[in-house]
């Protein structure tokens, strides 16, 4: 059986450091990017994978399927979102044991499906992703507080890149993400708006956590100021 597991803060120090020993990118997820990961286990024992999410490093785009800026960029039309209201799937990686030819690699252990040729394929990268997409949207949040919760901060979207010069984006296809754009590079930013919606509840929770939060505290004081001497 497979679980996805909320990372505590140990185990986003063994997932950065599994990325950045066997992830193809051979790094870490920024830390200015705040990250949250999951952690894919198998029959509650075994890590065989995980994802981590974290703010995009570019914070604005205009420019395809997908954009996103400032608050006055959306109330002018030029973004369809806040950038608080998106996250980056920055890390994609699983246990070659559960890859094909793995000795993991199995039904009564996977999720998956079986083709129109009878072969039995495994669905554990999309699975996972869609998975966490019905969690995310609370989970970051309640781990990362937005700052200033009288403005958006609701996970609406989530993108992630794929570079086609090493994989073909199949596993956004399977989860349901939309291609946004592609560059001359041949890096292809995938996004999907399938993020579970907050609840009243967990509004309620995230807003009580932002005004407890000690950085957010500081930087609300520090915009208070701010404004105070400009009107001075």
């Amino acid at each position: 059986m497979i679980t996805l597991q909320l990372a505590d803060q140990q185990g986003l120090a063994a997932a950065q450091a599994a990325v950045a020993k066997f992830h193809y990118l051979q790094a870490p997820v920024d830390s200015r990017c705040s990250p949250v990961a999951y952690l894919i286990v198998l029959n509650e024992a075994r890590v065989v994978g995980c994802l981590i999410f974290g703010r995009p490093e570019a914070t604005r785009c205009y420019d395809g399927g997908l954009t996103y800026g400032s608050l006055r960029d959306v109330q002018t039309g030029r973004a369809q979102f806040d950038r608080w209201e998106i996250l980056n799937l920055a890390r994609v990686w699983l246990d070659p044991r559960v890859q094909q030819g793995g000795q993991w690699h199995r039904s009564d252990y996977l999720p998956g499906y079986t083709d129109r040729r009878g072969v039995w394929r495994s669905a554990l990268a999309s699975w996972s992703i869609e998975q966490a997409l019905t969690r995310i949207g609370y989970d970051y949040l309640q781990l990362r507080p937005p700052v200033f919760p009288d403005e958006p901060y609701e996970i609406r979207a989530v993108l992630s890149y794929c570079d086609t010069r090493r994989h073909k984006g199949t596993i956004y296809r399977a989860a349901g993400f939309q291609l946004a754009r592609a560059n001359e590079r041949g890096i292809e930013t995938w996004y999907s708006t399938a993020v579970s919606p907050l609840t009243a509840y967990e509004h309620d929770q995230i807003r009580k956590a932002a005004w407890k939060s000690p950085r957010g505290i500081r930087l609300r004081a520090q915009r208070q100021a701010a404004q105070q001497e400009l009107s001075l």
